[in-house]
């Protein structure tokens, strides 16, 4: 099954990685990533532009509206996900459990539906 493991972060959370206790959060990452890879179960993983640099687009009464900025005013926000083809949720959860991140935020794991509505 297909799951996206959404990381949730902020400014501050950011630059815990940037901090002291940085370089063992990324050799973390890497080995888990490598882990993941060697085993298929990575399909895809990026990290995302801060917010600030996002656009929200509304249509209303058929013309497209818009503005600058987040969707919604949060102190966490959207940073980044992995999409993983794992045997469970379980797993799922465990890799999102073992995730840097989930140290310092918050992070959603949700099933991938296909086209049909059914998880893939």
């Amino acid at each position: 099954m297909k799951y996206m493991l959404m990381i949730y972060d902020n400014p501050d959370t950011r630059s815990v990685f940037f901090g002291p206790e940085g370089a063992g959060l990324m050799a973390e990452m890497e080995a888990l990533m490598g882990e993941l890879t060697e085993s298929g179960e990575l399909v895809s993983t990026d990290a995302l532009a801060d917010p600030s640099s996002s656009k929200v687009v509304r249509v209303r009464d058929d013309v497209p509206v818009i503005t600058d900025g987040p969707l919604a005013e949060a102190k966490e926000h959207f940073g980044g996900y992995l999409i993983v083809d794992c045997e469970s949720e379980a797993r799922a959860l465990d890799i999102a459990a073992r995730w840097p991140s989930a140290k310092i935020a918050a992070m959603e794991v949700r099933p991938i539906l296909d086209p049909a509505g059914e998880e893939m």
